[in-house]
């Protein structure tokens, strides 16, 4: 993730030049996006006929596994690691029958009495492309950090969210899609890996952090057995504000395409040529091969009016998928560890402040933590939230599986 987080700041023109041939179509890509091309590519892993969904698919429960695979193709911190992938029955936001993929890492030797506890990492942007799945990426996005939790003898889920990897589209920051593909994972890795626990703890950064809430918000009405709280990090919560956000920041354009595109997997009558600018459309099929590194140097230019249509939010479809997707409106089930950087650029702390006060205010067990100097994310020069405040992250998931109390700063 470190490798290609460092586009997230890249500001300045872009010169065009000829389009890499990898890519889908000729696109502007610059050095900055060459580099991150190719690092992409040096990560990849091949997708196999592994992710295919049986055609068709048969119906069955959701969290049904429909295969499993064990592979030591990843590697963290030069390590190998040893994984099962797993390919489950998942549902859209719409309930329709869809297969999601992912992997399950587990702690070496036997599992204890009880089964290794489990963390749920619901990671962060990675992309919308199929090839952007972080169990198709050779250090699993993350990896260093999510073996931090393996380390200390707990098992961890990651679902790559339906689309990523698997056949169909990712539904980028619909809530219900990913809160499905989270749960489901959970289901699933349980039929794939029997000494798992029936604990879990839910860690969600950015855009896995609004799918983290969404999951704590269906546990009011439908809650899932086992579920101990979630730890979230500068969540996508207030889609609105967030958009309004990275429109208005030079570097972090890329967000936008990505966001508008799964909007209109979502609902079809989004009208993205009154969404995004003519230029924004006309790179628009970066977004198809290219992960989050190359679509934000793709877009690095581009900001304000250069970027989306002037009242791009007056198109009802667009707009209706922000506000039905935002999180942090509605009461959340269980202890929620809320943690925000005071140096965080795409999820300024402003926005992730009101989130809490909301929380609060619906009577929600909130830990609001804020860090002096934290980014979103890890790049040379800037430690992201989850890297700096990962002690905490830790300390507070061994609380929620020793049965202790939460702490709550609601009050």
């Amino acid at each position: 993730m470190k490798r290609l987080v460092a586009a997230l700041l890249t500001v300045g023109a872009m010169a065009a030049a000829p389009a890499t041939p990898a890519l889908a179509d000729p696109v502007p890509c610059d050095q900055q996006c060459q580099w991150q091309w190719d690092q992409q590519q040096q990560n990849a892993l091949p997708r196999t006929d592994f992710y295919d969904a049986p055609d068709p698919l048969r119906p069955a429960p959701a969290g049904t596994l429909i295969r499993q695979q064990d592979t030591s193709e990843f590697r963290v911190a030069g390590a190998p690691v040893t994984a099962t992938r797993i390919l489950y029955h998942s549902r859209t936001s719409a309930g329709k029958d869809v297969a999601a993929s992912g992997v399950v890492l587990v702690p070496a030797g036997t599992a204890p009495a009880g089964g290794w506890p489990v963390v749920v990492d619901a990671h962060g942007t990675s992309g919308i492309g199929v090839n952007c799945a972080p169990s198709l990426m050779r250090d699993l996005y993350h990896g260093d950090q999510m073996m931090q939790f393996v380390e200390r003898g707990w098992a961890v889920v990651a679902p790559d969210y339906a689309g990523l990897g698997t056949t169909g589209h990712d539904e980028f920051l619909n809530k219900t899609a990913e809160a499905n593909d989270v749960i489901n994972a959970v289901r699933a890795a349980r039929r794939a890996r029997p000494g798992l626990s029936g604990q879990w703890v839910l860690w969600g950064h950015s855009q896995g952090g609004g799918a983290a809430l969404g999951v704590a918000e269906r546990q009011v009405d439908r809650p899932e057995p086992g579920y101990l709280g979630a730890v979230v990090t500068s969540p996508a919560a207030d889609l609105r504000s967030a958009v309004d956000s990275v429109v208005a920041t030079p570097g972090m354009g890329g967000f936008v395409p990505l966001i508008a595109k799964g909007a209109k997997v979502t609902d079809p009558r989004v009208d993205l040529g009154r969404v995004l600018s003519p230029e924004a459309l006309s790179r628009l099929s970066v977004t198809r091969t290219g992960c989050l590194g190359v679509v934000m140097s793709v877009y690095s230019d581009l900001s304000g009016t250069d970027l989306v249509r002037p009242n791009y939010l007056s198109e009802p479809h667009f707009a209706r998928y922000l506000d039905k997707n935002t999180t942090g409106r509605r009461p959340v089930g269980g202890p929620v560890l809320l943690l925000q950087g005071d140096a965080d650029y795409a999820i300024p702390r402003s926005i992730t402040d009101r989130v809490a006060a909301t929380l609060c205010r619906l009577g929600g067990q909130v830990d609001y933590r804020t860090y002096p100097g934290l980014g979103h994310d890890t790049y040379p020069g800037v430690t992201g939230i989850d890297d700096g405040a990962m002690p905490d992250i830790l300390a507070w998931t061994a609380d929620r599986f020793a049965g202790k109390p939460a702490a709550d700063t609601c009050s």
